[in-house]
């Protein structure tokens, strides 16, 4: 029954594990991507920069966001500072100006 029981732990702690994890960046190159959001706001990134990091401009504000954890998409987070992309579309937030909404790259 002990053995059993630690299995069942064990394999629920590896798919537990496989379920929070980092996606691919948006974007096949480290070339900034020019994003158009809600109500005429808008950003650049550059995914794909060494070290899994992402390079925001936003606001006048350049941050460079190393990579996070998440359960859906490619998520970058600094502090405040998080931007989460997926496919064609990304959210922002802590930047002056934002937060940024309904955005895709274009």
């Amino acid at each position: 029954m002990r053995r059993t029981l630690i299995i069942a732990l064990a394999l629920t702690t590896v798919v537990a594990a496989g379920c929070a994890s980092v996606e691919a960046a948006p974007g096949s190159t480290s070339d900034a991507l020019r994003y158009s959001c809600a109500g005429g706001k808008g950003f650049t990134a550059a995914w794909n920069q060494p070290g899994d990091r992402v390079k925001v401009t936003a606001g006048g504000v350049t941050r460079s966001l190393p990579g996070a954890r998440s359960a859906s998409g490619a998520r970058y987070a600094a502090g405040d500072f998080e931007i989460w992309g997926k496919g064609e579309t990304a959210t922002l937030s802590g930047f002056p100006g934002g937060p940024y909404s309904n955005c895709r790259a274009g």
